[in-house]
C-alpha cells in the first residue's frame, strides 16, 4: 500500500464544487473544494463547474485525485480534510496542508 494510510475506492466530482469520495475501507465523506479554489492561481480552472464535474481523475491505485494542469489532492489529504480528529490522532496537529 505504500506510504499512504487511505485510498479512494470511488469519487464523485459535483458542479457545486464538492467532491463525494467512497473510501477503501468502507467510509464515505464529501470534501468541499471552494476554499481551495478561492486561493487563485493553478485552482482557477477549477472554478468553472463543468471542469470541475468532468474533467476530475482518480489514481488507478486511489492515493490520490486531481484536475489536468498537475492539480493533484493525496487521498491522505482529503481523508484528513473531512476528519480533522483523525489528523489529531495521528499526527497532533490541527489542520491538514493543501
Amino acid at each position: 500500500m505504500g506510504d499512504a494510510m487511505y485510498s479512494i475506492a470511488r469519487a464523485t466530482a459535483n458542479r457545486d464544487h464538492t467532491v463525494d469520495i467512497d473510501w477503501q475501507h468502507g467510509a464515505s465523506s464529501t470534501v468541499d473544494f471552494k476554499p481551495t479554489i478561492a486561493k487563485g492561481g493553478v485552482f482557477t480552472p477549477m472554478a468553472d463547474p463543468e471542469f470541475f464535474a468532468t474533467r476530475m481523475r482518480v489514481d488507478p491505485e486511489g492515493y490520490s485525485l486531481g484536475w489536468p494542469g498537475e492539480v493533484d489532492f493525496s487521498a491522505d489529504s482529503l481523508w484528513y480534510r473531512t476528519h480533522p480528529e483523525d489528523l489529531q490522532r495521528d499526527y497532533g496537529v490541527i489542520s491538514a496542508a493543501e
